[in-house]
């Protein structure tokens, strides 16, 4: 474990590691990051008119404690015709990522709409990784002021 191998190296450092990592769930299958540019394409063609979930999970770790979780983003793509997959393909910029589409890209221009964290689709959910972090560091000398007015609003 990352946290593990740092704080062997250095007992007395205040770390902080997060680790994150997404996935794709259509229909009960799983679309990680496609093998080829054939592999893309037929997960944009699965994907094109239909809604899929973007999965990004989370772990934060720190000395004083773990947090696991996963935020859950509904994500509606447009219909596409063959030739919009193909010259999204060929842009290259579907081959390394999950589900064949970046949202933060030239594949935001696929998705009609979606419901839940747009940062979660880009595989970060920032809004729920600063809240987790501030519980875990609640009890610290560290101040989260920013979540504290957070649940004020």
């Amino acid at each position: 474990m990352v946290y593990d191998s740092l704080h062997a190296s250095d007992p007395t450092a205040d770390l902080l590691v997060i680790g994150a990592d997404t996935m794709v769930t259509l229909d009960n299958e799983v679309y990680g990051k496609p093998k080829d540019a054939a592999d893309a394409v037929r997960m944009l063609t699965n994907l094109s008119g239909n809604c899929n979930r973007t999965h990004t999970g989370i772990a934060i770790c720190h000395s004083k404690g773990t947090r696991l979780f996963t935020e859950t983003t509904d994500v509606y793509f447009g219909d596409l015709t063959k030739e919009q997959i193909q010259e999204y393909v060929d842009s290259g910029e579907p081959l390394d990522k999950a589900g064949a589409y970046g949202i933060q890209g030239i594949g935001g221009s696929l998705i009609a709409r979606i419901e839940g964290d747009y940062y979660c689709v880009m595989g970060l959910p920032m809004h729920r990784l600063c809240k987790e972090i501030c519980a875990l560091l609640e009890e610290s000398e560290y101040d989260c002021t920013a979540e504290k007015n957070d649940k004020k609003v």
